[in-house]
């Protein structure tokens, strides 16, 4: 008796959804999708860079690990008070790497021995003025790096340039959009769906300078002048317009 009524209560109630369907699907209550017309805008926005990042390294050799340290700790400390003498603030420079790696000898039937030892470290310079950054590296050369790894240029505030690529992107879309509703004869009358894609700040690939010391003399002839080239932020945007 049980299972009869609950059978009728969901005979009941499969019948509702039916005719709520069919409902639905007659002319007078039926949902329409609404008409739409899909476009993509693309904005771009280039600028001059104003700040330009510097690898700085030393690599010294000596007979044992507390000597080259002591070396290289010495022509750093010189590196780091001539570029801040240049106007570069302490909060600007970091550490990049730093590294101790033994020199063996391999006689032939004996155990190998230690004979030396090689101490590297990088600092990473972040120089807010373009027109500094030769100077910079000079500087740093005359007073004992013998590494200049690469320089990059960039920007203060790159997320200004993400929006202004942005809101071009966005004009760029509204105005495909427009052109093509006119010729359709029809009207933009909201948004369903937007979907944006911002690139990240480009420059040019970043310039390498050299790795070691044999190759100060073809540093020195490029430190001056530098070429910062332009700063480039790309933004996509996909937008379905509601028109009737």
């Amino acid at each position: 008796m049980l299972n009869k009524k609950f059978y009728t209560l969901m005979l009941c109630f499969m019948l509702c959804l039916g005719i709520a369907a069919m409902a639905s699907a007659a002319p007078g209550g039926q949902y329409a999708e609404p008409s739409v017309i899909s476009v993509s805008g693309q904005g771009k926005v280039v600028t001059s860079p104003d700040v330009v990042d510097i690898r700085i390294g030393i690599e010294t050799t000596a007979r044992d690990a507390k000597a080259a340290q002591m070396e290289n700790g010495n022509k750093m400390s010189s590196i780091l008070a001539a570029i801040k003498e240049l106007g570069v603030k302490e909060s600007d420079i970091k550490t990049a790497f730093f590294d101790l790696t033994p020199i063996y000898n391999y006689p032939e039937g004996k155990p190998a021995e230690m004979v030396g030892c090689t101490a590297t470290n990088y600092i990473a310079v972040r120089v807010d003025e373009v027109v500094k950054a030769g100077n910079v590296i000079e500087a740093a050369l005359n007073n004992g790096a013998n590494r200049i790894d690469s320089l990059s240029f960039d920007v203060k505030e790159p997320e200004s340039l993400r929006r202004a690529a942005l809101k071009d992107a966005v004009r760029d879309a509204r105005n495909k959009a427009d052109i093509l509703a006119g010729a359709l004869g029809v009207r933009i009358t909201g948004i369903k769906l937007v979907t944006e894609n911002v690139g990240s700040v480009t420059s040019r690939d970043n310039t390498r300078l050299g790795k070691n010391a044999m190759d100060m003399v073809a540093i020195s002839a490029m430190v001056a002048p530098l070429e910062a080239g332009t700063i480039d932020v790309s933004a996509t945007v996909h937008v379905d317009y509601i028109v009737e």
